[in-house]
């Protein structure tokens, strides 16, 4: 594969990095508070505690043994599942459509998942588990979406401050891009070290 497309796809991965995402899913809960979205807002944040939890979760199960011959699924693609989701929720949460979110979120995740197996960062299998669990969020967002947008007798909010979001999620992208999160590193070291005493490991891990 030429260099420059290696190049141009890790660009593009790396706006699945931790410095990235939460920066602008405060973006997001701040622009569902200047609208008066609050009960939506608290949705949303029991979707981001599912879906972040649930990758947090499995990393710590999954990578406590260390790496094992033959082993494909070692550590769920957190990018994925953090693409998919913070790009997908704010299809859904800022657009018209509900399902045109969705339907963003299944490209983003496709998109994503391919670029770190072609990066050889993660499997085939570690970034289906984490598109799955980023594609879940999205879904159970896009349903409370459509509902709330049912029941809703207000007027739609005007379009200036969804204006103004994209243009400072674009301009905290574009800021934080290339600064990488030592939390990947943390999680496997924290895996190791406290959760592979309670398992039963098939290898004797060496120190990381």
């Amino acid at each position: 594969m030429p260099d420059s497309l290696i190049n141009l796809i890790g660009f593009f991965s790396d706006f699945g990095d931790e410095n990235i995402l939460w920066p602008l899913m405060t973006l997001s809960g701040f622009l569902l508070i200047v609208q008066g979205q609050r009960k939506m807002l608290l949705q949303w944040l029991a979707f981001v505690m599912l879906v972040f939890g649930g990758i947090l979760l499995l990393k710590l199960r999954f990578e406590a043994c260390g790496r094992v011959p033959g082993q494909s699924l070692y550590s769920p693609s957190g990018h994925t599942a953090g693409m998919t989701f913070v790009y997908g929720s704010m299809a859904v949460l800022f657009g018209r459509l509900p399902i045109a979110g969705f339907v963003v979120a299944l490209g983003i995740g496709l998109l994503a998942g391919a670029a770190r197996v072609w990066l050889h960062v993660h499997s085939i299998a570690e970034v289906c588990v984490g598109g799955a669990v980023g594609l879940l969020g999205v879904l159970f967002l896009a349903l409370t979406r459509y509902r709330e947008m049912q029941m809703c007798s207000k007027k739609r909010q005007s379009g200036w401050s969804v204006v103004l979001f994209l243009a400072a999620a674009l301009i905290v992208a574009l800021s934080l891009h290339g600064m990488r999160s030592p939390a990947e590193a943390w999680l496997e070291y924290f895996s190791h070290r406290f959760v592979a005493p309670f398992r039963r490991c098939p290898v004797t891990l060496t120190a990381t």
